[in-house]
């Protein structure tokens, strides 16, 4: 059996070396039945449709792939940005925290998959709607942590309201630190002035 395949073969290579130029010749010609019925056009006719539907679906899986994150999330409706917020990559959450629909921003936060370190950049993001640094804010579990806090008060976007109630949460040396910060409003520099010194000056003693 294995040597009739061989033999086979070798006719078969053998046809393609001495008819080479009228298969190069003829390459691109698609294949046709001659004096073919009505029922074998129609499942000719099948066959070319669903070769076309595959073809085009390769070239569009291509083109995604080619497409950057933001472009392919360009494409998206909101039902689809909701839930690839859920089920994204991290770089894909990084996008959609900036996105303009409260709805698409708020299912990043409830995201199981967003990390603390995440939750942290997204503090001190001054690139984000309000909404978001809010939601940040009003949300116990991420407020527990002492960056996070001390990021939105240094963070320009952060609303006053916002900055005032976290102020005192500070350490002394992240209060100095932001009486300097000159990206700050400056009220909330002059704030934590005050507090710095308040917590620095012995007791017993009045700041100076």
């Amino acid at each position: 059996m294995a040597e009739m395949e061989q033999d086979e073969a070798a006719l078969a290579a053998k046809f393609e070396a001495e008819h080479a130029a009228e298969i190069a010749a003829e390459r691109d010609k698609k294949f046709q039945l001659t004096g073919a019925t009505a029922e074998e056009l129609a499942a000719q006719d099948a066959v070319a449709t669903a070769a076309a539907a595959a073809e085009a679906a390769a070239a569009k899986k291509k083109e995604e792939e080619r497409l950057s994150p933001i472009q392919k999330i360009n494409r998206m409706t909101v039902g689809e940005r909701v839930k690839l917020a859920f089920l994204g990559n991290k770089e894909e959450r990084a996008i959609l925290i900036r996105d303009g629909s409260r709805v698409v921003f708020s299912a990043v936060l409830g995201s199981p998959k967003l990390t603390d370190q995440e939750v942290e950049t997204i503090a001190s993001m001054k690139n984000v709607q309000e909404g978001v640094l809010r939601e940040l804010a009003r949300n116990r579990k991420f407020t527990k942590s002492y960056v996070v806090v001390k990021n939105l008060v240094n963070n320009p976007r952060c609303p006053l309201d916002l900055g005032l109630q976290f102020l005192k949460n500070l350490t002394p040396k992240d209060l100095k630190e932001l009486s300097m910060n000159k990206s700050v409003s400056e009220t909330i520099r002059k704030l934590a002035l005050k507090s710095f010194k308040e917590k620095t000056t012995p007791a017993g003693k009045k700041p100076e």
